[in-house]
């Protein structure tokens, strides 16, 4: 997670997600930024092997890396919802 810790309490209502390449000779690294409307930023980052860049086969190493970073982003969200949850039981608990 970078920027403004956001939490899952946020009510807002658009969030953007921008997914940016960057590939080498042999490998694709994606990043997929999930930006909230309260300034919170959630990041996820996929890696794939792909083959010759010239190659049918090096788009299937984007698009794999792109669905690793979105993988990574949703285990953050999750994550993050996890710790909010744990966050508002204890405070219950202690009232």
């Amino acid at each position: 997670m970078t920027g403004t810790e956001p939490t899952m309490t946020d009510n807002t209502g658009k969030w953007t997600i921008d997914v940016s390449l960057q590939h080498s000779q042999y490998r694709v690294r994606a990043e997929a930024l999930l930006r909230l409307e309260d300034g919170g930023e959630f990041v996820g980052v996929g890696m794939a092997h792909i083959g010759l860049r010239e190659s049918a086969i090096s788009q299937v190493g984007s698009y794999l890396a792109v669905a690793r970073a979105l993988s990574d982003l949703t285990a953050e969200l999750l994550e993050t919802v996890a710790s909010d949850v744990d966050g508002v039981l204890t405070a219950l608990a202690t009232n």
